[in-house]
């Protein structure tokens, strides 16, 4: 199991134990026993899973466990910080509404945003980790760029390369391309999504040059590369990360 299926999976843990607290609190009817902490347990996660997958969603969330700004306390703006406490609305001794069911709208609806998240989960896991990842190459593409003008024309080459394959391994996985070779280098990878039409020929070919210079800056034994070659894997590899994906 990847990171993503498990977070997806104790997302999906999470609706379903604010599903069973659902309907015990229904049942207990203001005889709360043990049940307002383990809501309050459930509200501080899945009150930190809505601020980080769906933020726009948040103060509804929130509202629905506190009405901050309501003028009087009626069946719409009662909350289930309310039912906690053990809070009736009553009028000349008999109830104004049911304290029970209005609980119950409040936390089916944040329930219902937390089944949000679940379902939004993937996609903005996956654009997070896509956004830390290039964060990162630019990262280390600034500091080839660096080694480059110190004179390292070796080293700035190669850290060009890491960059260049873990982009391309990353861009594999997002296309389904299998990789079966166990240590694919840059032209390994450069053949796999060419033959799946991930990119056409011109973008091949100028990933397979920057692979021969990558390969010219690791292998001692050949000649040194030169300083536009290794300029020009630096600005290749920078393009390739910015437009292939």
């Amino acid at each position: 199991m990847n990171n993503l299926e498990r977070i997806s999976q104790e997302l999906s843990g999470l609706m379903s134990e604010g599903g069973k607290l659902l309907q015990e609190g229904q049942k207990y009817d203001m005889s709360l026993g043990e049940f307002g902490p383990r809501y309050e347990s459930w509200y501080t996660k899945a009150l930190s899973v809505v601020a980080q997958i769906i933020p726009e969603r948040l103060p509804e969330f929130k509202e629905a466990y506190r009405h901050e700004k309501r003028k009087e306390v009626t069946y719409d703006t009662y909350a289930v910080s309310d039912f906690l406490l053990g809070l009736k609305v009553t009028r000349g001794g008999a109830p104004v509404f049911n304290t029970t069911s209005a609980f119950a709208v409040k936390f089916l609806r944040q329930v219902g945003i937390v089944g949000a998240a679940v379902d939004a989960a993937p996609s903005t896991l996956r654009d997070i980790r896509a956004m830390l990842r290039a964060e990162l190459l630019d990262s280390d593409l600034h500091a080839a760029r660096g080694l480059f003008k110190a004179g390292h024309l070796r080293s700035a080459g190669i850290v060009c390369g890491v960059v260049l394959e873990t982009h391309l391994r990353s861009v594999c996985d997002r296309h389904a391309v299998k990789v079966t070779k166990k240590d694919p280098g840059i032209s390994d990878l450069n053949e796999l999504l060419k033959a799946a039409s991930v990119y056409d020929v011109p973008t091949w070919r100028l990933i397979q040059r920057l692979a021969d210079i990558r390969n010219l800056c690791g292998h001692r034994k050949e000649r040194d590369p030169k300083p536009d070659e290794v300029d020009d894997l630096i600005s290749g590899a920078e393009k390739i990360t910015k437009e292939v994906a």
